[in-house]
């Protein structure tokens, strides 16, 4: 890797393409300059409500690797499923976490890569692991085998270990079974979950006032009242404790194998903000695209938009969902019927629909 490139050389990067999540992407930014650069690293664990980014930065992580020709021995990579490593008999296969990063390079690389490139490759690679909260050795109060099972199973490779590995290579067309060792303690695993009932465990143990943890206030003038009104603080990285994580389900040598825990933050009204003019796979931007394909433009007013991220931020613990949902309510029609709807003006070189402020609060009641 080019020694000119730095943590924050990263950090630039994926700050660039994931909105928010600042002190999260910095964490990531130290753990991949460790790694491609062969200096010892733990592997991270991300936790984030449903909708907060952990997908988009895993994502992002692949592009980073693919898009810099310098860091072509890291390119290996797969995203997948924690659930997935358990068949419907309920055993662990470990061999489809290397199978899914083998094809990968397969896929990059050619079906006839060496041995020796193909498995020096898969040795460097990048595993993303999303939903290990569903992995929890818990399930509604009870003990929950598959996940223990699975949780116990990744050790293996969490670890470091050598692990046999049979695939088939070709040379010249012809096809050769081979079995070597991966050694996994080159990899790095990338591992996410929403952990939703983590928030409210945590949120009723202080409560409860059941350890040395408190509850914080603040107050804040409410245009409403004209007052002064007392509203709870409560963000769960300020406060989790590893043994939260342990009373929720996750083995402590499970959870030791990460370097640190990187809880993502709810988004804030000038996130989705950002997200819905910027991300290009956001509603509105879909949205736009759709339009385009009748001859039309679609614009909102800034009025629109900031009540339309304002009420997406209402319900913050699902994130820039969130916002995918709020404008749904607002655009189904018109997209039913483009053509149709009193929106839309003729006046200039191109049809124009324009969603104002009082197209948004018709479609829905106002921000509390």
């Amino acid at each position: 890797m080019a020694q000119t490139m730095l943590p924050k050389d990263i950090y630039d990067y994926l700050s660039d393409k994931v909105l928010g999540q600042e002190e999260v992407l910095q964490k990531i930014s130290v753990v991949l300059y460790k790694h491609v650069n062969g200096i010892k690293f733990k592997n991270i664990l991300l936790i984030g409500n449903s909708g907060t980014g952990k997908t988009t930065i895993m994502k992002n992580i692949q592009r980073f690797f693919t898009e810099h020709e310098e860091l072509t021995a890291y390119k290996a990579m797969t995203i997948m499923n924690a659930n997935t490593l358990v068949s419907e008999e309920g055993d662990v296969n470990l061999n489809r976490v290397f199978k899914n990063v083998e094809n990968d390079i397969k896929n990059q690389f050619g079906m006839e890569i060496g041995e020796a490139d193909l498995f020096r490759l898969m040795e460097h690679a990048t595993v993303c692991l999303d939903e290990v909260d569903k992995i929890s050795a818990k399930n509604y109060g009870k003990v929950n085998v598959t996940g223990l099972t699975i949780q116990h199973a990744l050790l293996t490779i969490l670890e470091g270990e050598k692990v046999l590995y049979e695939t088939k290579v070709y040379n010249e067309g012809q096809a050769k079974i081979v079995r070597r060792f991966v050694d996994t303690s080159k990899m790095l695993f990338v591992c996410g979950g929403a952990f939703e009932e983590l928030y409210e465990q945590v949120y009723n143990l202080m409560v409860n006032k059941e350890d040395d943890r408190r509850l914080r206030y603040e107050k804040y003038w409410s245009p409403e009242t004209l007052s002064l009104t007392t509203k709870v603080v409560f963000k769960l990285k300020d406060c989790l404790k590893l043994a939260d994580l342990y009373a929720y389900g996750m083995m402590p040598q499970f959870i030791s194998r990460f370097s640190s825990t990187a809880i993502l933050d709810d988004l804030s009204k000038e996130n989705l903000m950002a997200i819905m003019l910027g991300a290009p796979d956001s509603p509105y931007a879909l949205s736009k695209s759709f339009f385009a394909t009748f001859g039309i433009d679609l614009k909102m007013t800034d009025e629109a938009l900031d009540f339309v991220a304002a009420k997406a931020a209402e319900n913050g613990r699902i994130g820039a969902r969130a916002l995918r949902e709020v404008f749904d309510k607002l655009i189904g029609a018109i997209e039913f019927d483009p053509f149709g709807t009193e929106k839309l003006s003729k006046t200039g070189e191109r049809p124009v629909i324009t969603i104002d402020l009082e197209t948004v609060k018709q479609a829905m009641p106002a921000p509390a």
